[in-house]
């Protein structure tokens, strides 16, 4: 029994056929354009089939993009956090001192602005009795201000007061240090807050 009727079959009855044609010629005309529709269909099967696959392509890669970013930001949320108490142990043994050492230099920069701004006036500086010397070691030298230094035991250590023509400035060391930490606990906090997923 015979199953080409199941086969697909791309021959098609011309009604414009030459019939001036040979048989020979006409065979061979139609083998011909049979063969390029087969081809053709074939053609845009694969172009089709092609298609499909860039598309599953595109699809996964963009997956697999998604995927990393979120690899990325896990792992650098689960870095940070565990910094952080090596972080915040640094924090507390260094900045106080460091906040202590620049005292200082806040006062030189200070005191430097001061006579800038307002040459010839009076400078009265007070401080901690424990500050004094360092407050004294501290001032520059060729300023156009006449400067005293007075202690001041309602002070903390990490304050002083600078007192000219009218205007009261104080520099707190100690202040800069808190904000600093707080600083530090909020940028902590808000990597905790954030979802590990991005």
């Amino acid at each position: 029994m015979s199953i080409s009727h199941l086969l697909e079959t791309f021959e098609e009855i011309n009604p414009d056929e030459d019939l001036g044609q040979s048989p020979d010629d006409q065979r061979t005309d139609h083998e011909l354009a049979v063969f390029e529709r087969g081809y053709k269909a074939g053609w845009d099967d694969c172009t089709a089939a092609a298609e499909q696959s860039g598309t599953a392509l595109s699809a996964a890669f963009a997956q697999n993009l998604n995927d990393l970013s979120f690899t990325y930001h896990e792992a650098y949320s689960a870095i940070v956090r565990s910094i952080e108490p090596l972080v915040r142990q640094l924090v507390e043994a260094t900045l106080p001192d460091l906040a202590s050492d620049s005292l200082g230099q806040k006062l030189g920069a200070e005191m430097t602005q001061i006579a800038r701004t307002h040459a010839g006036s009076q400078l009265l500086i007070t401080c901690h009795p424990s500050r004094r010397s360092m407050v004294q070691s501290a001032l520059p030298d060729g300023l156009s201000l006449t400067v005293s230094v007075a202690p001041d035991d309602r002070l903390a250590a990490d304050q002083i007061s600078l007192r000219f023509a009218e205007v009261e400035r104080e520099i707190d060391v100690a202040r800069f240090a808190t904000e600093a930490r707080t600083l530090i606990h909020n940028y902590f906090e808000s990597i905790k807050r954030e979802p590990l997923n991005g």
